[in-house]
């Protein structure tokens, strides 16, 4: 009979391999039971959650289920989640150190574990020690329940005549018997009753400490949800990786952060040139797909043939040996007469026999490499920008609610079209927000927005940065855009020159004058193309079309 032997490999879903941590070191309930916990909560998310497919066997873990249900409940907490599986399983994990911290936290300040502390001491107790000590035990008890609940005097009628012998009980525990005595009987049925009490009592506490807790919980991540929301509907596409707007380490918002993006999300619907103006800007740097020239090397395998004696697939010759297999006929006739037999081992022993040589070829590999040159084609991302807006006092009033607004609306346009983005606000000093991790610089952001525009202006702060971040490998292949009214002094020789330098490597600086007549024209027409923006000039974003598309075609233009 022969034997099959079977071998069973444990295969893990994606989302126990998501959860593989927890899971197996989660330090609360038991493995099966957090393996459920976990598929509880995204099934709630999901609404695809089956009770038959995964079961527990965990009693404690009922009190919690409930709450979770409740919390789990909400519909824009659900609608948020609702196919997004980054977002679904980083509040898995939130839900999931909830409940390991609450839980720790709640064991740690349960007045029942002083009691639970008392009864394994009697659990543990020699029964030498009861004739002196059992009254301690009853008192206790009747200190703590009522009669209803534990009926001690039943124990105290039963405990009382037999400790009361003290010899005789000693005697008794003496005797090395495998039955327990009536008395340890009776005190298990004790300590058994009394601990049914207390777990239930701990029980209790721990279902209203959590319920509260939950509460709280609850409240924080219907709010988390509310914002998040409100931030998809706000600030989107800024928020479209949904993962990155969602931390609850982070806290809520303050309120005056959304009216602020509120303000200006309203005043950008109503700006329909300045959100063309944004869009036709976005022209510049666009995706491109270019052919480049790459070497490689390729192997080469060569065969050659030789002359090989191991290769027997025919006759080359003929030589003397003592091979009687190959050697020749004539050799053979030798034995055929007396006279020449001796002569045959003769010529056997002095190795003369004459004897075919065979031989054949056998095939010869080589190896070698050689270089050729091939096309690659790819697709460039589109380029990144470098905002510099001038925040002096001389931009108060009209020229400020451009320039806010115009930032506000090339940070949205970056953002849908995944392009990175440096924001240098500045006047007789500077502030840098880089935009390549959006949920890390959206305070910054809003700070920027809230800010009033005062001071003097520099350009030579901003200039420096911009071409300083045009060397670093996210914005080597950046445009740079000027906001300001260029009321500004003459821009410094070793300024002008970076910028030139800049320029011959393909970097495009442009300027976009937010008001009339006043910029210093020795500054404006350093830059590649110079823009005037008049709120009341219609043309503005025909006139940028008209120039993007000079771009476009390899020219400059400076209106």
């Amino acid at each position: 009979m022969v034997l099959e032997k079977k071998v069973f490999c444990m295969t893990t879903t994606p989302i126990e391999e998501e959860f593989k941590q927890f899971i197996e070191f989660g330090h609360i309930f038991d493995k099966a039971t957090r393996r459920y916990l976990v598929y509880f909560l995204k099934g709630k998310l999901y609404g695809n959650f089956s009770e038959k497919s995964h079961r527990y066997d965990h009693p404690q873990f009922d009190y919690l289920k409930e709450t979770l249900d409740r919390i789990f409940s909400n519909e824009t907490f659900l609608r948020i989640s609702a196919g997004n599986e980054a977002l679904a399983n980083q509040i898995v994990h939130d839900t999931l150190a909830w409940m390991r911290k609450s839980q720790a936290d709640v064991n740690r300040d349960n007045p029942c574990q002083n009691e639970f502390s008392r009864l394994n001491s009697w659990k543990d107790r020699p029964l030498q020690l009861l004739p002196d000590t059992w009254y301690h035990l009853t008192n206790l008890l009747q200190e703590n329940y009522t009669r209803e609940q534990i009926d001690v005097r039943f124990y105290v009628e039963r405990f009382d005549p037999i400790f009361r012998d003290k010899e005789k009980f000693l005697k008794q525990t003496d005797k090395n018997s495998a039955e327990k005595l009536p008395v340890e009987i009776l005190l298990d049925d004790l300590l058994t009753h009394w601990e049914k009490l207390l777990l239930a009592k701990s029980l209790e506490y721990e279902f209203k400490e959590m319920e509260n807790r939950a509460k709280v919980y609850a409240e924080l991540l219907y709010a988390k949800a509310d914002e998040y929301a409100r931030m998809m509907d706000l600030v989107a596409p800024f928020a479209e990786d949904a993962g990155r707007f969602w931390d609850l380490e982070r806290g809520l918002w303050k309120q005056t952060n959304f009216d602020v993006l509120t303000r200006y999300a309203d005043l950008l619907k109503d700006e329909q040139s300045i959100r063309e103006i944004a869009d036709l800007l976005g022209r510049l740097r666009e995706a491109q797909t270019e052919i480049e020239e790459e070497h490689f090397q390729y192997a080469i395998a060569k065969a050659s043939y030789r002359n090989s004696l191991q290769e027997r697939s025919e006759i080359g010759g003929i030589y003397e040996s003592d091979n009687l297999n190959y050697m020749l006929p004539s050799e053979a006739a030798l034995l055929s007469t007396p006279e020449t037999e001796n002569a045959f081992y003769k010529k056997y022993a002095d190795k003369h026999l004459l004897t075919f040589r065979f031989q054949g070829q056998e095939v010869e590999k080589g190896h070698g490499t050689a270089t050729a040159m091939r096309e690659k084609t790819r697709r460039k991302e589109k380029g990144p920008f470098i905002l510099c807006v001038d925040a002096s006092a001389s931009m108060e009033g009209t020229p400020e609610h451009v320039a806010k607004v115009l930032c506000f609306a090339i940070l949205k346009m970056a953002a849908r079209e995944k392009r990175r983005c440096f924001l240098i606000s500045f006047s007789t000093g500077l502030q840098t927000i880089n935009l390549l991790e959006l949920e890390n610089s959206l305070d910054q952001v809003v700070t920027f927005l809230s800010m009033t525009f005062q001071g003097g202006t520099d350009i030579h702060p901003p200039m420096y940065e911009a071409i300083n971040m045009l060397h670093t490998r996210d914005y080597k292949d950046a445009d740079v855009l000027m906001i300001s009214d260029f009321i500004m002094y003459q821009m410094q020789d070793s300024l002008v020159k970076r910028m030139k330098g800049e320029q011959r490597k393909g970097t495009l600086f442009h300027s976009l004058t937010v008001n009339s007549g006043v910029a210093n024209p020795a500054i404006v027409e350093l830059f590649d193309n110079y823009w005037v923006y008049h709120p009341e000039d219609r043309n503005i974003a025909r006139q940028l079309a008209a120039d993007l598309k000079e771009i476009e075609k390899g020219k400059t233009a400076h209106p």
